[in-house]
């Protein structure tokens, strides 16, 4: 499919046993390689990445990042596909095809759920993990998560919720009032091929409410801090960035970051200091410029030495 012009990366279709993905990618093929799964949202797709690309391309990496099902230019699949286990295949299956040797996993929120379940899955094959504000908790544990619900309860809920978008500087002036820096060109950029414009001229997400709903219900059925265990028994290097916006977020990402380290002690745990859970909308190029750095010059010291959080 090519490069949109906008950074926003080359797409390709890869058929990964039968189910299409559409694969976003920076950098030079030679590069290190990282996948990345992107946040569970109605404005995200793997183009979430674009403003972080230019900063990570430059360390010598590679990045490769699905379209999850249904999200961007990816057909969605039905509910019980969204399990993070079933979809940690599909990472496995674009590694493969893109012949990926022990690429570094990095995830962000639902996207971390399913790059954990992956590494955790074949962790030997990994060469690092990076997760954003994810993997700290047991998504069912999380408060509003409504374990009681059906997944038509679900979808109905985030239809209810969903934002409207008269356009696209509506869209923008919209997520502004969220994001804790002013947004930039690159960003914005990384948000169309998430949106669809309708015959009003009105912006409306490419996923469904069912398929958010069905990726939410995927995550209520697992137990994510499990995980942890096999990772550190196979010296996996991870590194797990935390929220700290609003405070009772804080104060749950601490008693998370210790139930991580109770399990990995090993895992580079770090709080950033004014950042909400959109690491990504919040952080921007130097979130990229803290996961560049150990990638490329951290990864190998004594995580044990650097944690904030011991």
């Amino acid at each position: 499919m090519g490069d949109d012009g906008q950074g926003t990366g080359h797409v390709d279709q890869v058929d990964v046993e039968g189910v299409t993905l559409a694969v976003r990618s920076w950098g030079d093929l030679t590069g290190r390689p990282v996948v990345f799964w992107h946040p569970l949202g109605d404005v995200t797709s793997s183009a979430y990445l674009t403003e972080l690309a230019p900063v990570l391309t430059a360390r010598g990496l590679r990045l490769v990042a699905p379209d999850g099902p249904g999200f961007g230019g990816s057909p969605a699949l039905p509910p019980e596909w969204y399990a993070p286990t079933r979809l940690a295949g599909l990472v496995w299956g674009v590694a493969a095809v893109l012949g990926l040797d022990r690429p570094v996993l990095m995830g962000h929120s639902w996207g971390g759920l399913v790059m954990l379940a992956a590494a955790a899955e074949r962790p030997l094959d990994v060469a690092a993990l990076v997760l954003l504000d994810s993997g700290q908790h047991d998504y069912a544990d999380r408060p509003g998560s409504h374990p009681e619900w059906s997944l038509a309860d679900r979808a109905a809920a985030i239809t209810a919720a969903q934002p409207t978008y008269a356009e696209r500087a509506d869209l923008l002036r919209q997520i502004q009032q969220d994001v804790r820096r002013p947004l930039t060109a690159a960003y914005a950029a990384g948000l169309w091929p998430a949106i669809r414009e309708t015959a009003s001229g009105a912006l409306v997400p490419v996923v469904s409410a069912l398929t958010r709903a069905a990726a939410q219900d995927g995550m209520l059925h697992e137990r994510s801090l499990d995980r942890w265990e096999s990772l550190a028994t196979a010296g996996v290097p991870a590194l797990l960035l935390l929220a700290t916006e609003p405070e009772p977020v804080r104060v749950a990402n601490e008693e998370g970051a210790l139930a991580v380290l109770a399990r990995h002690r090993a895992a580079d745990v770090r709080p950033m200091p004014g950042w909400g859970h959109d690491l990504i909308g919040d952080g921007g190029p130097a979130l990229a410029e803290i996961i560049g750095d150990w990638l490329t010059t951290a990864e190998g010291s004594q995580p044990a030495e650097r944690n904030v959080l011991r």
